[in-house]
């Protein structure tokens, strides 16, 4: 470790979690260093452009020393901002790899180690503070605020419907302070999906430039929330200025994030939705699998499976000017590594190459990156919630 410590704490106060989420948020590159009392060996976690690639501890390497840090519950740390050498072992998101870390803390296949100089009383707090952290809905945070685009500030009180699914609205918020709770609304009744606190954002990224958006699902208020209101004609305007291709994948990805919610949905309100059609289609990427071809549908579909525990998941289907495969800007827990695509009979793509698309991402606001960030993280947390809940009713 030869770079310049730029950040530096304890895991008492910051989980590691919430750690991984800061550093990824600002795309950083460098290595964590963790040492906890009561382990022999220090934790190196090395990220790369915000996502971790490796992990080590003693013998342990890759992914299982990097989940086991989830359980180093008063360590401290920092972070060395340097240029990396090692190899990228771990494939997942960082999203995801947050997500499965709190769960199998959670479902208590981490163990946790607290230190024995940690008080009685704070040992047993810091149990039962672990324990009790599973919650029927889990909480978005966005990246940090970038308050250049706010131009105003609202106040909204407890209960206050912020968004109502079905109506038109163009609004786009950023939570400052406070927690609100999405809501989707079927047929089969309404179905919490998701709560969300500060750096959040309330609509999508395509929202404002549809002339009479109709909401996709309600957003209310838990206690009293402060939104930021953004500069739509900024945004506008930077988002006129994307390539064609940017702007397809954009919405792409925001057609994704509304078939999950939906999907999530039908999961809480006990709709079946284990998925068997795919079997008799031709898989055009394999989950697990090292794929790093991108493509984009040109006619037909291409269907979005996820092999879980309780059966095969159809999370999403793309039809023309959808794309497939990794896109090196965003993390979901979707293909390559956490879903096969699946083609139908006349599906049609193209190949695409993403490196003008990367390097045109690169120039954009930090406001604009951070609200793709934080759309790849609501598609994280809700596929990992609709999995989760489809896994315990096959339980």
């Amino acid at each position: 470790m030869t770079g310049n410590v730029v950040l530096k704490g304890s895991l008492a106060f910051i989980e590691l979690g919430e750690l991984l989420q800061q550093l990824g948020s600002g795309g950083s590159t460098g290595t964590i260093k963790l040492v906890c009392e009561g382990v022999k060996d220090s934790g190196y976690i090395y990220l790369k452009d915000g996502n971790p690639i490796n992990a080590r501890c003693g013998s342990a390497k890759g992914a299982d020393a990097l989940y086991g840090f989830f359980g180093w519950t008063r360590a401290d740390f920092e972070f060395v901002q340097e240029d990396l050498t090692c190899d990228t072992v771990i494939k997942k998101g960082r999203m995801e790899i947050i997500l499965d870390g709190l769960r199998m803390i959670d479902d208590g296949l981490i163990p946790e180690i607290i230190p024995v100089s940690t008080p009685r009383k704070t040992r047993r707090e810091v149990r039962k503070g672990r324990g009790g952290r599973k919650k029927d809905l889990p909480i978005i945070k966005g990246p940090i605020i970038d308050y250049v685009y706010v131009v105003d500030e609202e106040e909204f009180s407890d209960g206050t419907d912020i968004v109502a699914q079905d109506k038109f609205g163009n609004w786009f918020w950023v939570i400052l302070s406070g927690k609100m709770e999405v809501i989707r609304i079927l047929p089969e009744g309404e179905a919490p999906i998701v709560q969300l606190t500060d750096g959040a954002y309330i609509g999508s990224i395509v929202s404002f430039l549809r002339e009479g958006n109709v909401r996709s699902a309600t957003v209310k208020a838990i206690g009293n929330v402060q939104l930021g209101v953004l500069d739509s004609e900024l945004i506008s305007r930077e988002y006129a200025a994307m390539t064609d291709d940017l702007q397809s994948i954009l919405i792409s990805i925001d057609k994704r994030l509304r078939q999950v919610t939906d999907l999530c949905a039908r999961t809480v309100l006990d709709c079946n939705i284990i998925n068997t059609g795919h079997k008799n289609m031709k898989p055009l990427t394999s989950q697990d699998k090292n794929e790093d071809t991108c493509f984009r549908v040109t006619s037909g579909e291409a269907h979005v499976i996820r092999h879980a525990k309780g059966g095969d998941i159809h999370l999403c289907t793309l039809t023309a000017g959808d794309f497939a495969g990794p896109i090196p800007f965003l993390n979901t827990p979707h293909e390559p590594y956490s879903a096969s695509v699946y083609a139908s009979k006349n599906l049609t793509t193209e190949c695409f190459d993403l490196k003008k698309v990367k390097k045109e991402y690169d120039q954009l606001s930090q406001t604009f990156k951070n609200m793709i960030e934080y759309m790849s993280t609501s598609i994280s947390v809700t596929t990992g919630r609709v999995v989760d809940l489809t896994c315990k009713k096959k339980v």
